[in-house]
């Protein structure tokens, strides 16, 4: 269940930098000197997973400690990537975002979430098969949204290390040790 995730550079927005082993990623403020496919994002300031997922059940988690802000979801392949598209279920984008110390689901309307203490790591859980995306703060074990139903398609990680200057970084999957059995009795 404890899915290998790396970042793809060929989607990062141009002032996102990923790291060599595409585990971290940061923003820095200026445009690199990359070349602007399909594949990239314009104006959103978002990465790709490498990997994409059709069915099974998957699972990583990201440490987010320190982070003013961030998006973290999954996006499905023929979502829109250029120009100010809609974050909506309905573009192809599930996600959840912190900013401005408040916890939201990107819904249509947005749903504002209840937290019981900022999150240092989040744990992403996708159940393809069920249509189903879920996160969770992993030190508490707190429930903290999950979209039912609809999150369908080749779906890929979606990241955004938020604007501030620090890495947002994909944690190892634990060997023998799986959150995901523990956190999906919460749901």
């Amino acid at each position: 269940v404890c899915a290998h995730v790396t970042l793809d550079p060929e989607t990062a927005h141009p002032c996102l930098v990923v790291s060599a082993d595409g585990r971290r990623v940061q923003n820095q403020h200026k445009d690199q000197n990359v070349p602007d496919t399909p594949l990239r994002f314009d104006t959103w300031y978002f990465v790709l997973g490498r990997e994409s997922f059709t069915s099974g059940r998957h699972y990583w988690e990201l440490d987010v400690k320190e982070k003013a802000d961030w998006y973290l979801g999954v996006i499905s392949e023929s979502a829109q990537r250029k120009g100010r598209v809609s974050l909506k279920p309905q573009s192809g984008y599930w996600i959840v975002r912190w900013y401005g110390d408040e916890l939201t689901a990107l819904t249509d309307p947005e749903t504002p979430l209840r937290l019981r203490a900022i999150p240092q790591k989040v744990g992403v859980y996708l159940d393809c098969d069920e249509g189903r995306l879920s996160f969770y703060s992993v030190e508490d074990r707190w429930h903290i949204y999950t979209f039912n139903g609809g999150v369908t398609g080749k779906l890929y990680p979606l990241f955004d290390p938020g604007w501030e200057g620090k890495e947002l970084k994909i944690l190892q999957p634990a060997n023998e040790t799986n959150n995901s059995d523990q956190l999906k009795e919460v749901v």
